[in-house]
């Protein structure tokens, strides 16, 4: 009864899922959560490998009116950019990784209508002329609640979640730091993002696989980061953590 079932005639955007060798938890997570918003499975997009050994899995989703795209393309980074090609120039989709539980408002409340949450992003992201959104970065009321709504300004948005206007002259160069790379390319041909910092998602975090997880380390990292710092030194500063790794800083040094 608190879930939004009223049907419309056409969706204003599209649900992409990459995944890669966690058939299980997408299953168990993400599509239950979107079948559970009353999300059609045709508007519902999974981008695997071909040589994913779970693949003959995925294309059983076909049966069930899901859209299961297949490709040779390794890496998150390089996934993007194939699910760049797949649609329509200014096309919104929403990026999910495969292993969304819940999305919850900065009050811990769990988002009662998935549909008419995004489309409230979707309507701003139009408003302000804007192609890339992405939400707040960890479950915490407190930090939360202290910052405003929404923000505009260069900031880091987290890659469970991301809303995109598809523009094809956006192609990332790198596989292990596509998050911040796409933040720093749709800041630079938009001059803004928007981050929903109201909104923050529920993962089963760490989870073995993954689009990201084939060769994927401290030092692949690490290579991606500096990359992007000596190619954007204007919008992001590399520096190590007290663990050892290397993370960037985002901000428009003006």
């Amino acid at each position: 009864e608190h879930y939004e079932f009223r049907t419309q005639k056409k969706m204003s955007f599209k649900v992409v899922i990459p995944s890669y060798q966690r058939y299980d938890k997408l299953k168990k997570f993400t599509l239950n959560y979107l079948d559970k918003h009353n999300i059609a499975n045709k508007d519902i997009f999974i981008f695997i490998r071909e040589d994913d050994p779970e693949a003959y899995k995925y294309l059983i989703l076909r049966d069930f009116g899901y859209n299961v795209i297949t490709s040779k393309i390794k890496g998150i980074g390089f996934t993007h950019n194939e699910i760049t090609k797949h649609f329509k120039e200014d096309e919104f989709i929403v990026e999910i990784d495969d292993d969304l539980k819940e999305l919850k408002d900065q009050l811990k409340r769990p988002i009662l209508s998935f549909r008419k949450a995004i489309d409230s992003i979707i309507n701003r992201m139009k408003q302000e002329k804007i192609s890339y959104s992405g939400i707040y970065q960890c479950n915490n009321a407190m930090f939360m609640s202290q910052c405003k709504e929404y923000t505009y300004d260069l900031r880091y948005c987290l890659g469970l979640l991301r809303i995109r206007c598809i523009k094809k002259d956006i192609i990332l160069e790198t596989n292990y730091s596509e998050d911040f790379e796409n933040c720093i390319l749709h800041y630079i041909k938009d001059g803004k993002i928007l981050k929903n910092n109201w909104i923050c998602g529920i993962t089963s975090n760490y989870m073995p696989g993954g689009c990201d997880g084939d060769g994927r380390n401290i030092e692949t990292e690490k290579k991606d980061k500096q990359f992007l710092a000596e190619k954007y030194p204007t919008y992001c500063t590399l520096f190590e953590r007290k663990n050892g790794r290397f993370d960037l800083r985002l901000k428009h040094k003006k």
